[in-house]
């Protein structure tokens, strides 16, 4: 997600500030993506939830997808620097939370429940990127099998975390 939000700057940086967002057209991007940007996006947050503790990272053609992507809407939709940038963080967790609910039930968690527990959080902690310590705070209350309390889980379930924080806060920040 590191090299898609550094992409997704550039391009902040490049476009100049317009008309505050209408909310609902965050989803835009996500729309653009062509099926094989969608498929490879899919397969490399597989592949990097299937690795913990590596940081996660993505073929160039989602970057440049992603980023093609954004610029369209951007433009069509006259979004600031700052809107087009959350949209695009937006898209990637949009695009990659359904492969990362598979991927943490196939490890014995219920995703509903882990999304329970993320939305029961206050808003200010949600909207905004997870400190380390709610994180540590999620994990602990998800993982109360001690079987299941592995450095593997935990990792696991800091980036399904990720996704969902992520979602929530380039939600915020679109809206700002």
């Amino acid at each position: 997600m590191r090299l898609v939000l550094a992409t997704a700057l550039v391009l902040a940086i490049a476009t100049p500030a317009l008309a505050a967002p209408d909310p609902v057209t965050i989803g835009c991007v996500g729309q653009k993506l062509d099926a094989a940007v969608k498929a490879q996006l899919a397969a490399d947050v597989e592949r990097n939830l299937g690795n913990p503790g590596q940081r996660p990272s993505y073929n160039p053609a989602v970057t440049r997808g992603l980023n093609d992507a954004t610029t369209a809407c951007a433009n069509e939709r006259g979004w600031s620097g700052a809107a087009a940038t959350a949209s695009g963080v937006y898209a990637l967790a949009a695009v990659g939370l359904p492969v990362a609910k598979r991927v943490v039930q196939a490890k014995g968690f219920d995703p509903a429940a882990l999304e329970q527990q993320f939305a029961a959080l206050p808003d200010e902690v949600r909207r905004a990127p997870l400190s380390p310590k709610a994180t540590q705070d999620l994990i602990r209350a998800a993982v109360t099998d001690e079987a299941q309390q592995t450095r593997a889980n935990a990792e696991l379930l800091a980036q399904y975390f990720a996704f969902l924080n992520t979602l929530e806060y380039a939600s915020a920040d679109f809206s700002r």
